[in-house]
C-alpha cells in the first residue's frame, strides 16, 4: 500500500497498465521525465506490482493489476461521508521516523539533565574547596548552555511531530 502512495508510482502503473505487453525502461523514463535515480528507486519500490518480461519490458504482476483497479476506485468521486475515513488513513500512515525522533529526543534530555547534575555536583565542589579561577567562569557558562540546550530539546519534543510530518511531505 505505501508503494501506492506516491504519484509518481502511481503515474508508472498507469502507463505500464496502458499497453498489455507493458513499457520499456526507455518509455517509462521518457514520459515521466525523472533523473534516472530517481526513477530506480521508484521502480524499486514497486517491486511485486510490476516486473520484466522475458522481452525486458515492465509489466504488471497479478497484484500489480488488482493495485490499478484499486487505484482506479479510488479516483472515482469520493462520497463525502468516506472524509473522515480517509483523513484517518492518512494519519495513520505517519513514518517510523517521528517515534523514533522522539526517543532520541528524549534520550538527548536524560542526559543533558545528567550533565546538569554533573555540573551541579562540580559547582558545590567548587564552592566549598575552591579551585582556579578560570573554573568560576567556565562552570556557568557550561551550566547556561547545557541548560539553553535542554530548554531548545523540550521545545523540539513537543514541536517534533508536526516538523517530522511537513518533512515527509516534501521527500515525498
Amino acid at each position: 500500500m505505501r508503494a501506492l502512495d506516491h504519484a509518481e508510482r502511481r503515474e508508472i502503473l498507469r502507463i505500464v497498465s496502458l499497453n498489455e505487453e507493458g513499457a520499456s525502461y526507455t518509455e517509462l523514463i521518457g514520459q515521466l521525465g525523472l533523473q534516472t535515480g530517481k526513477f530506480n528507486y521508484q521502480l524499486r519500490q514497486l517491486e511485486g506490482l510490476i516486473e520484466k518480461s522475458a522481452e525486458r519490458r515492465y509489466v504488471l504482476t497479478p497484484l500489480g493489476r488488482k493495485a490499478v483497479t484499486l487505484i482506479g476506485m479510488i479516483g472515482q468521486e469520493v462520497d463525502p461521508e468516506f472524509e473522515k475515513y480517509i483523513r484517518a488513513a492518512r494519519l495513520a500512515q505517519r513514518s517510523r521516523l517521528q517515534p523514533l525522533a522522539r526517543h532520541l529526543i528524549l534520550g538527548l534530555i536524560a542526559s543533558i539533565s545528567v550533565i546538569l547534575v554533573g555540573y551541579g555536583c562540580l559547582t558545590y565542589v567548587l564552592l566549598t574547596e575552591g579551585g582556579p579561577i578560570l573554573m568560576y567562569v567556565l562552570l556557568p557558562v557550561l551550566f547556561l548552555i547545557a541548560l539553553g540546550f535542554l530548554a531548545w530539546l523540550i521545545r523540539a519534543l513537543r514541536t517534533a511531530p508536526e516538523i517530522l510530518s511537513r518533512l515527509e511531505r516534501r521527500v515525498t
